[in-house]
């Protein structure tokens, strides 16, 4: 029996829609993967470097689709994301009319219920949107935290050490992260709209956040904050994302006045699922963000910071981590850790001057490999200690709590990304020791 890759009536409908105002799919079209959803399938072989859809801009959902009478009812340095959010959600009829096909295909708030831990109940580290405010969090701390530290920015097994400093980290406090932007996007909409639906706004919100494109308008330079730089693409947001290793120099997207292209990164033979990159991401980013994780991922890893700071928690000594631009952002990854962390664990135990003319001179004086590797093998077991610590409260949660029990399979992907944490430490600990 043939596969019936068909994507269903509300996608073949918006897929005739897209091609006749001027979407050009090279080979490519939705499909439906048994066990995966909806992605990209190949209808013919498709070579890396081939442009495989390309989206007009005039079907592309950008803040200047927004009519000007709308936007002018937000004050200046309103976030992009916030605008148009609530253009989705309180927009004309007449306006959005053209993209109704569109916006059938698009996942129910209940997907992101599902697949987003901010979302999630408070039992699963979720934050219990909208009554979220301190007071009703007020008891979070004290239930176990089940989300990985880089997402929750909190510890089960450890008291994370200060920061003297401030820093920005792409891939960590994922969670409140999300909370402020969103906080401060929903304060901005009801100030202007105070009638504005919670569910709805935060609904289309969270479309922006998981199916955007980088986007900047042809005579406009890139904004300081990146989530300002957003659109969304009609047809391209099929593609599912995968750890390809994109070619230097090879964009797998390309965008001016007339149009967005999307270039296949890999080779494909007919039948084969087309994937893009959402970008190097660790798997805490991506569950923290979209709602999934990968299996195997050459870019995952995960943080050292708190662990590190407990052991340099010297003002001086982080101080001198600052100066040197060493502060912060210590990865730890399967092949080993990164040569940040390192510097960070030479610190430990090297004089402050030896330790200063090592990594600004390449000085060997004071440095000791076994020292270096005891000190990294430290802060590693303690990241494996906190991942079986984990798994055990998670699986006892699943015996004797009736909400992790409803939400089981939250509490499964939970404790698979916690094993496939444990699994870097150990491997990196391996690295380390040979």
């Amino acid at each position: 029996m043939s596969q019936d890759w068909s994507p269903g009536g509300d996608h073949e409908a918006f897929t005739q829609w897209a091609l006749e105002n001027g979407v050009v799919a090279n080979g490519v079209t939705p499909a439906r993967f048994p066990g995966r959803g909806l992605g990209m399938r190949a209808t013919r072989k498709i070579k890396r470097g081939e442009a495989v859809v390309q989206v007009p801009t005039s079907v592309i959902l950008t803040l200047a689709s927004v009519p000007e009478t709308f936007r002018s009812k937000f004050p200046e340095g309103t976030g992009t994301q916030a605008m148009m959010a609530a253009f989705l959600t309180h927009g004309d009829e007449e306006q959005l009319e053209k993209y109704q096909l569109w916006f059938k295909t698009w996942p129910p708030r209940q997907d992101f219920e599902e697949t987003l831990p901010l979302l999630w109940p408070r039992e699963l580290g979720g934050l219990a949107w909208p009554d979220s405010s301190a007071a009703s969090n007020a008891g979070l701390a004290s239930l176990p935290n089940f989300l990985p530290p880089c997402i929750s920015g909190r510890w089960n097994t450890i008291s994370p050490g200060p920061r003297t400093k401030k820093y920005e980290s792409v891939h960590q406090n994922l969670m409140a992260e999300q909370e402020r932007r969103l906080r401060k996007s929903w304060e901005s909409v009801i100030s202007v709209l105070p009638d504005t639906d919670w569910r709805s706004f935060s609904y289309y919100w969270l479309i922006l956040n998981t199916r955007s494109f980088y986007w900047v308008e042809a005579d406009q330079e890139p904004p300081e904050d990146r989530n300002d730089a957003m659109a969304l693409l009609p047809f391209a947001d099929y593609f599912n994302h995968s750890d390809i290793e994109v070619i230097p120099g090879q964009c797998d997207v390309k965008f001016d006045s007339n149009e967005y292209t999307l270039r296949a990164t890999e080779d494909y033979n007919e039948g084969d699922e087309v994937y893009m990159s959402y970008g190097s991401h660790p798997n805490d980013f991506l569950l923290a963000e979209y709602g999934f994780y990968l299996d195997k991922s050459s870019s995952d890893c995960v943080y050292l910071d708190d662990i590190i700071f407990r052991d340099l928690s010297s003002p001086d000594k982080q101080e001198e981590l600052s100066l040197n631009q060493y502060y912060g952002e210590y990865r730890v990854h399967a092949d080993g850790v990164c040569y940040r962390t390192e510097v960070a664990a030479s610190l430990v135990y090297m004089e402050e001057e030896d330790w200063r003319n090592h990594v600004l001179e390449g000085s060997t004086k004071g440095m000791d490999v076994k020292k270096l590797t005891a000190v990294i093998g430290g802060w590693l077991q303690t990241y494996i200690t906190e991942a079986e610590a984990t798994i055990k409260s998670i699986e006892e949660a699943e015996e004797t709590n009736a909400v992790i029990q409803a939400h089981h399979a939250k509490a499964q992907s939970l404790r698979r990304r916690w094993a496939q944490i444990k699994n870097i430490c150990e491997t990196a600990l391996k690295e380390i020791s040979l």
